[in-house]
């Protein structure tokens, strides 16, 4: 593949997956997923700026994570936007409605990230590396209980946050 190709690969990925499952939303949701979209977008930029300029981890230059926002590959925020809207999907079609897709969509993404994100893009891709953390990762977990490709607290925040994201959405529902 040539280092043009290379240089978008990632992006090209998520943007498509992306617009897949936010498409499988529109006809689900109408209008309510736009402001869903919105957060979980913000969330990952913000989010993700802040944490990787904290030194837990940082994004390798290299060509294969293609064009940056400040510290952050471009294709990260639609990895997120997958991710939430994928867990959810899923859930809703285990026939779960409301808070329980909700709570299932924080489950299924924390196992994805356990079982196949953290594995294959940190450790086999090396698209990111994480750094040993002094006091635990958000001075949450203590360090010596590092034992998985990422620090328990990454694993955490990929279940609370689709959590919090399609509870988000939910409520839209309720009350519009």
């Amino acid at each position: 593949m040539s280092l043009r190709l290379r240089n978008f690969a990632l992006l090209v990925v998520f943007v498509v997956l992306a617009v897949l499952t936010s498409t499988i939303m529109w006809d689900l949701f109408n209008w309510r997923m736009l402001p869903h979209i919105l957060l979980v977008i913000s969330v990952a930029v913000i989010g993700e700026n802040l944490v990787s300029s904290q030194g837990y981890y940082h994004y390798t230059r290299q060509e294969t994570n293609g064009p940056f926002v400040r510290s952050v590959p471009l294709w990260i925020m639609f990895l997120w936007v997958f991710c939430v809207q994928t867990g959810f999907l899923v859930s809703l079609n285990l026939g779960l409605g409301g808070i329980s897709a909700c709570l299932m969509s924080g489950i299924l993404i924390s196992i994805a990230d356990l079982l196949l994100i953290e594995p294959f893009m940190s450790r086999t891709m090396e698209l990111w590396r994480w750094t040993p953390v002094v006091n635990g990762y958000f001075r949450i977990v203590p360090s010596k209980v590092h034992r998985f490709t990422a620090p328990p607290g990454n694993y955490v925040t990929w279940f609370v946050f689709p959590i919090l994201a399609n509870c988000f959405l939910v409520s839209l529902m309720i009350f519009f």
